[in-house]
């Protein structure tokens, strides 16, 4: 079922069930207006009856003349019954109705009562009088009264089948009016392809309601497939140049090798070539499967004490020009994260090498220290620095700064380490000057 149906069944059924509450409430309070009307009505009755047989001596000429023309007025399905206080039958006979002793006390207890029996109402007075005391009860079925309750329910069925029918119809009408910009979006998403990525979903300028929302956030998903894209683009392109150098490196070699017959020296040179060659070929095919397998694999997460995994990383590098200084809390799990400790000692290690490799033999300072953002590694170097240009793109798969290009490298353990950082909520923030140094700011939030 379309979304725009389901909308108007949705709306119709709640309407339905809105209307149907106030049809019910109105025909209830309808029926209750009946029966209370209709109970004055034959108290009204009951005590005409009474002034008719027992006040005649009591009133006036008028107002026995006025009660005489009312006596006539009998209500549908009418019985009179007149009793005396000692429950005796006065001046009508009881014949197939008659009303039990214990209903004239509850009248003369109460001096008047009103129930129903059946669709029959009644009501008893209790009637003083000069000559006596006296049970007066009328009973009569509300024929007018069920009569317009009938038609009143016939109408109220009528006017909610239609107003079903009506509010269907305009739901339709609203669904499809509410779902347009939904259509519209979906219409223009269909004209976005791979090759055209760089198109995007109009967007009003103010961005007051949930459809621009909508728009901004898809707009926001298309900016970063399209930058996905052209990085997955841009590694391919440069993954392939990578790997195609050593490789043709190897090739030329070992063909230049074997067109003469060369001395003994020169295959071992050619030997030690190759094998170089190769290293570096396996040594690029291991940082993107670290790369890859960072995207694709989930690690085991355990407490990893980030002091204690910053000195292991120092160690094994055995380079006396990386200074460390510790400034930590006593408690120890201020300075303890969860997370997967081989990927946090790739990640830290590939920015301590970088800056033992830049800084020409000069001293690097790395700097460990707690704050309220989480656990802070500094690594600072006086190395050959970078520009702001080149800042922007150190962390893309492969690339390396102009300046960068006289040394052994192939672009890769930086993005590896803003991946590991991002796997652990962290980030890294770079400020460099060039000929100057390079400082990076790991932080971990614990």
């Amino acid at each position: 079922m379309k979304v725009k149906d389901r909308l108007s069944f949705q709306f119709t059924f709640m309407f339905a069930l809105l209307l149907l509450l106030v049809l019910t409430g109105v025909f209830l309070f309808a029926g209750h207006n009946r029966v209370n009307t209709f109970y004055d009505k034959l108290d009204d009755r009951a005590i005409n009856v009474a002034q008719f047989y027992l006040a005649e001596d009591n009133l006036s000429k008028e107002n026995f003349k006025s009660v005489i023309e009312k006596f006539p007025q009998s209500l549908a399905s009418e019985n009179i019954r007149i009793y005396t206080d000692h429950y005796q039958p006065k001046f009508i006979p009881e014949d197939s109705v008659h009303w039990d002793r214990r209903i004239l006390k509850q009248v003369i207890e109460q001096k008047k009562i009103h129930f129903s029996e059946g669709n029959r109402q009644v009501t008893g007075i209790y009637y003083v009088d000069n000559s006596g005391n006296f049970i007066v009860i009328v009973s009569a079925v509300d024929e007018a009264g069920y009569h317009y309750l009938h038609d009143l329910s016939l109408v109220m069925v009528f006017f909610f089948m239609a107003s079903l029918l009506i509010t269907f119809f305009i739901g339709k009408i609203f669904s499809k009016i509410a779902l347009h910009p939904i259509v519209s979006i979906t219409g223009n998403l269909k004209r976005i392809r791979a090759s055209s990525l760089d198109l995007r979903l109009p967007v009003a300028e103010r961005k007051t309601d949930e459809i621009d929302n909508l728009s901004l956030t898809i707009n926001k998903l298309l900016e970063h497939l399209e930058q996905s894209f052209e990085s997955q683009q841009s590694f391919i392109a440069n993954a392939s140049h990578e790997l195609r150098t050593p490789i043709t490196t190897i090739l030329g070699e070992a063909e230049t090798t074997l067109v003469h017959e060369r001395p003994k020296e020169e295959y071992q040179l050619t030997l030690v070539n190759i094998i170089k060659e190769t290293e570096g070929l396996n040594e690029i095919i291991n940082s993107l499967m670290d790369l890859m397998q960072m995207d694709l694999a989930h690690y085991e997460l355990q407490s990893v004490r980030m002091d204690e995994l910053l000195w292991e990383i120092v160690d094994e590098l055995d380079n006396d020009k990386v200074k460390i200084d510790y400034n930590i809390p006593n408690d120890t799990l201020k300075c303890t994260i969860m997370g997967n400790r081989r990927l946090l000692f790739i990640g830290i290690n590939n920015v301590i090498k970088n800056a033992v490799k830049f800084s020409n033999g000069k001293d690097v300072f790395c700097e460990l220290f707690c704050n309220e953002l989480g656990i802070n590694i500094k690594i600072r170097d006086q190395g050959i620095g970078m520009t702001p240009k080149d800042i922007l793109n150190i962390f893309q798969p492969f690339f390396r700064a102009s300046n960068a290009l006289n040394y052994a490298g192939h672009g890769i353990g930086l993005s590896l380490t803003q991946n590991v950082l991002k796997y652990h909520n962290g980030i890294i923030i770079v400020n460099s000057v060039v000929d100057t140094g390079t400082e990076f700011h790991l932080i971990f939030p614990n």
